[in-house]
């Protein structure tokens, strides 16, 4: 039986594809190149051109729509609120090897106060010889007249600025004189702060368009949301009516989040079930829109290529995560969610799973600076300003931090911080000030070190106390060792000894854990203990136990 060919089968292809040099190649060589590129959206064009830069993808811009000209500005020439048009010169540059035509096509679909503000920001002064003034004939900087005589520009600039800028308004007085005219008047009389506030506003409308909604909006994103507020069939799928934006309809994700849709599992398996176009468009719009928000809640610039890569992880890992909870790891439970849940909720909920193991690791950091690794790393990525998956707890281990994509990830993590509230749990309850212990200087008991003390002096005969063994002591919990292994009599005393503490400070600490938790321990005294030689022990070579520094003894 053949496949429905389905939304992750069309990504797959998609990926699967040429990319690079090799789609710009075929683009090109498509019956109508001109079609072809005016039908990929703005994300995907600027991908292109970025992946495989301005030379290889000037006939790509040649052919560009202004929309898509326009587009590409409003990702790349900007830093968060602020322009930076020197990021425009690269455009600009290949867009004037296109000729006269093209340029004034594309300038004239550029908003008013962008074209203004370019040429204002490069021209320190602008004369309007209409009115009868005269250019100052001392500045050292050069000076350009316009081709109608009407206005002098002082070009400031490095040279390969100064060249662009005059061949642009030279091909603008080609292709339409009163827009060029209108643009230098424009950028003569209005201030640098009205016009970037224009600009703002206009880029800030557009992009808004595609998800990258003000900062404080899309840190919605992050509100908490509870698995039992999220119901499969609740009719909160994301909706956008006909076309919300050119870009934002493409038929294609950007491949850099296609890829992180086709790599998570769950997702990816559950999207496959769909097998319905019209879901596929509706889901690769909204997934885009949510990958954006996360640029703007991070402030990061749109067109930043490397920003994209990681918040599609994000994204995907996340929402992976919240549709695994909901639809409670069932596949076809999943593919419904899809289809009646909005992506943004999913996120919400997945993100939400991870930020109350973030909170826990908050609240035992101070406490689990000397509790060891996976535990320091695991603390370390939890505790950043958004949690995370260390690489190190991942089997194999690998470097770096990734996001939670699955219920596994949090059932690992939960598991480890539930082992470490009860290892500090026992080991408070022995009296230790672990906030005080942490002030300490380099090097420092280890948090388990205090606990086996514990229990070898219980082996010896005497309390379960953290305070340092004695050179007797040590001698005597070798000297039940049967054949270099504890007995179970002593490992049931000890055992006896901390379940005992804990009832005593009405800590309760249910299932295995506990057992399990004593049980190493012992197994790492009762190793401890065979290294022990009883006729010369030195506290020095002594390791995972304290022990009084009185010297060796013979």
């Amino acid at each position: 039986m053949t496949d429905v060919p389905g939304p992750l089968a069309r990504l797959r292809a998609q990926l699967a594809g040429p990319r690079g040099v090799r789609r710009v190649d075929a683009l090109l060589s498509a019956p109508d190149p001109e079609a072809a590129i005016a039908a990929l959206g703005v994300s995907e064009l600027f991908e292109l051109v970025t992946a495989v830069g301005f030379d290889d993808a000037a006939e790509l811009v040649h052919l560009a729509t202004p929309e898509q000209f326009r587009g590409c500005l409003d990702l790349d020439v900007w830093d968060r609120d602020r322009p930076r048009l020197e990021l425009a010169l690269p455009w600009l540059a290949t867009l004037i090897d296109a000729g006269f035509e093209k340029v004034g096509q594309v300038w004239a679909g550029l908003d008013s106060e962008w074209r203004a503000l370019f040429i204002k920001r490069n021209s320190r002064r602008i004369w309007d010889l209409t009115l009868g003034e005269e250019p100052d004939a001392t500045t050292d900087l050069p000076l350009y007249f316009t081709v109608d005589r009407f206005f002098t520009l002082e070009l400031d600039g490095d040279e390969d600025t100064t060249r662009l800028v005059r061949q642009l308004i030279d091909d603008l007085y080609r292709a339409d004189g009163d827009l060029a005219r209108h643009t230098i008047m424009a950028a003569r009389s209005e201030s640098f702060t009205e016009l970037e506030e224009d600009c703002l506003r206009w880029r800030t409308g557009r992009l808004a368009d595609l998800g990258f909604v003000d900062y404080y909006d899309a840190l919605e994103l992050f509100r908490p949301l509870e698995p039992e507020a999220v119901k499969i069939g609740e009719g909160t799928e994301d909706r956008f009516g006909q076309v919300i934006d050119t870009d934002a309809s493409a038929l294609n994700l950007p491949a850099v989040i296609a890829e992180h849709v086709v790599a998570r599992s769950f997702l990816a398996r559950a999207w496959a079930r769909l097998g319905d176009e019209a879901e596929e468009t509706r889901l690769e719009t909204a997934l885009m829109l949510v990958v954006n928000k996360l640029l703007a809640a991070a402030r990061t610039r749109p067109g930043d290529q490397d920003s994209l890569r990681a918040g599609a992880d994000y994204a995907t890992s996340t929402i992976s995560l919240g549709l695994e909870v909901v639809a409670r790891g069932e596949i076809d439970r999943a593919a419904a969610a899809l289809r009646s849940v909005s992506l943004g909720r999913l996120f919400r909920l997945g993100y939400t799973v991870g930020a109350k193991l973030a909170r826990l690791a908050h609240n035992l950091a101070p406490r689990a600076l000397t509790a060891g690794e996976p535990v320091t790393a695991v603390i370390a990525a939890l505790t950043q300003p958004r949690p995370w998956f260390p690489g190190s707890f991942d089997e194999p281990a690998r470097p770096g931090l990734r996001p939670f994509g699955s219920q596994t990830d949090v059932r690992r993590v939960a598991e480890l911080l539930a082992g470490l509230t009860l290892r500090i749990a026992v080991v408070e309850s022995l009296g230790v000030n672990l906030l005080a212990m942490s002030q300490l200087p380099e090097p420092r008991p280890d948090l388990d070190d205090h606990a086996r003390t514990a229990v070898a002096r219980v082996i010896a005969g005497g309390e379960l106390t953290p305070r340092a063994l004695s050179h007797d002591e040590l001698v005597a919990v070798r000297g039940t060792l049967d054949h270099g292994r504890l007995p179970a009599a002593a490992r049931a005393r000890a055992q006896s000894a901390v379940m005992g503490r804990l009832d005593g400070a009405r800590i309760q600490a249910g299932g295995t854990q506990l057992l399990d938790l004593i049980d190493g321990w012992l197994t790492e005294v009762e190793a401890i203990a065979r290294a022990i030689e009883p006729a010369k022990i030195d506290a020095r070579f002594v390791g995972g136990v304290l022990v009084e520094t009185v010297g060796a003894r013979a």
